[in-house]
């Protein structure tokens, strides 16, 4: 827990005061942020898409922006806290992979899916050549696979917030 509070405390203090806030109450985000994962792992809840550290300083971030627009301390259109930029500082703050975190959301999906999509997307191959390689009665199916894969892909990434925001900002 030190380390937890070590680690995080000062980009999240940071954060915090540059947005409107002071000290007390940037130790108190802190402690309800570390209380959130605390719940999340204590329930199993928690699934680990980050950091554990990289976790919590989101998770305050979030409670402070959402703590900010409760009480109408942001301005509309203000762009000095902007989830997205909240989301790329994560990625950067705490060396997360952008490669490694595409790579578990393919896992998400599925190999077969994955495969597909990684021939379709990535490598270019043509509807035909993803048949042949996925043993495809023929093109059309090959199209209503990926189809079917990309489905499943986007309700994925719009049953998870993190997922969902998080991808709108990595450029592979």
């Amino acid at each position: 827990m030190k380390y937890l509070y070590a680690t995080v405390d000062v980009p999240l203090r940071d954060f915090i005061i540059a947005n409107n806030g002071d000290n007390s109450i940037a130790d108190d985000i802190l402690q309800d942020a570390i209380i959130v994962w605390y719940e999340k792992v204590k329930n199993q809840e928690f699934k680990l898409q980050t950091t554990i550290t990289g976790y919590i300083y989101t998770v305050g971030k979030y409670i402070w922006y959402n703590k900010l627009r409760k009480e109408k301390k942001i301005v509309q259109g203000e762009v000095a806290l902007n989830e997205t930029d909240i989301i790329e500082e994560d990625f950067e703050l705490f060396q997360i992979d952008k490669t490694s975190f595409v790579e578990e959301l393919l896992e998400e999906i599925g190999a077969p899916c994955k495969k597909i999509l990684i021939e379709s997307i990535y490598m270019k191959n043509s509807m035909q050549e993803i048949a042949v390689l996925n043993n495809l009665k023929n093109e059309q199916v090959a199209r209503n696979k990926k189809s079917k894969c990309l489905k499943k892909l986007r309700s994925i990434i719009a049953a998870t917030p993190y997922f969902k925001n998080a991808l709108k900002h990595i450029k592979i």
